[in-house]
């Protein structure tokens, strides 16, 4: 017996050695952390995947409400549009023979001059309003065929007079502006060319052309944020035109500068009468005027209003759109509604 089951015996049983049940314990602990690594590659996935469709929803939400804005604040505009050109079809009815352009006086007293307040539209909000440009003195006329327009320079220097800026100050920031929108690079005495804006790091070249909005005058020599907004009531960016101001809306540091003689009081005096009754006429201005100072050409004046800055506000879901666009009323086409001349997006 002792032969048979000798311990070189083929079929003689051992117990598993220690080896053995460390390896297999080895194999089943990585087969779990396999399993575990898995999952959770699995769930990293999933949440990659769950956050960026939510976040392709949100962007795609965000879009549709930033159209949707810009569709509101672009109603505004032709809402504006329409207005103004009723108001040139229909002339004045409040100023006794006024009928259609050929008639249509211009004042602050007309509909359109009346903001239109937040309103509630579904998801969203719109406001808006007109504002009168032709009233205002135009920076562009300061030069005239890539030159110095001497008569618009000294009108301007007058304005800056009459706002109670000093002379020195003035004569320099007209040179600048010169400097900024002529043909040349030449600097006048005391204005600023390439040569002297391309010493400043944060400076931008003058782009020797007309402006195109009057914030474009921070960028200029001498201009601050504080002096734009004394400018802004008076004066104003536009492409160059013939048409003189509209004194209905001209403010009485603009019919100051635009007539010698006349002191800013009696330019207010002027704008006080004009509330109760607008100027029908650029004759009947005219005459409103004390004899000795009475301009003896009516070409710088007007009473109807050609350019104007139309603003259309809109909020929509997430989304607000702030948009601006320059309105021209062409004289030669009363049935017309205004061109856009330009637009900007804020």
């Amino acid at each position: 017996m002792s032969a048979i089951y000798s311990a070189s015996s083929p079929c003689t049983r051992r117990a598993p050695g220690p080896q053995v049940s460390r390896g297999r314990q080895r194999a089943r602990g990585a087969a779990i952390l396999m399993a575990i690594l898995a999952m959770a590659l699995v769930a990293m996935i999933a949440s990659a995947i769950v956050a960026e469709h939510g976040a392709a929803i949100e962007q795609l939400t965000g879009r549709n409400d930033q159209a949707q804005a810009r569709w509101l604040a672009r109603g505004a505009i032709d809402y504006a549009r329409n207005v103004l050109q009723y108001n040139v079809i229909r002339g004045n009815p409040l100023i006794t023979g006024t009928s259609g352009r050929a008639g249509n006086v211009d004042f602050p007293g007309d509909e359109w001059t009346t903001p239109v307040p937040p309103l509630p539209i579904d998801e969203g909000e719109l406001s808006g309003e007109i504002e009168e440009l032709s009233s205002r003195f135009n920076i562009n006329k300061l030069v005239n065929g890539g030159v110095l327009d001497t008569t618009q320079q000294a009108i301007f220097l007058s304005l800056l007079d009459k706002l109670g800026i000093p002379a020195n100050q003035a004569s320099a920031l007209c040179e600048a502006i010169v400097d900024w929108i002529d043909t040349d690079d030449k600097p006048g005495p005391q204005g600023a060319e390439t040569s002297w804006y391309g010493l400043h790091e944060q400076a931008i070249l003058p782009p020797q052309a007309p402006l195109v909005s009057i914030d474009e005058l921070l960028a200029v020599r001498g201009f601050t944020p504080d002096l734009l907004k004394r400018l802004r009531p008076h004066v104003t960016a536009l492409p160059q035109n013939t048409a003189g101001i509209n004194v209905n809306f001209a403010t009485a540091e603009v019919l100051a500068a635009y007539i010698p003689g006349l002191t800013l009081p009696q330019a207010q005096a002027l704008v006080i009468e004009r509330t109760r009754s607008p100027f029908p006429t650029v004759a009947a201005f005219i005459n409103r005027l004390p004899a000795a100072i009475r301009p003896t050409s009516s070409s710088n004046f007007d009473v109807q209003s050609y350019y104007f800055q139309a603003t259309g506000r809109a909020h929509w879901g997430n989304a607000t759109t702030h948009m601006q666009v320059l309105l021209y009323s062409d004289p030669g086409q009363s049935l017309r509604r205004p061109d856009i001349v330009r637009e900007a997006i804020l």
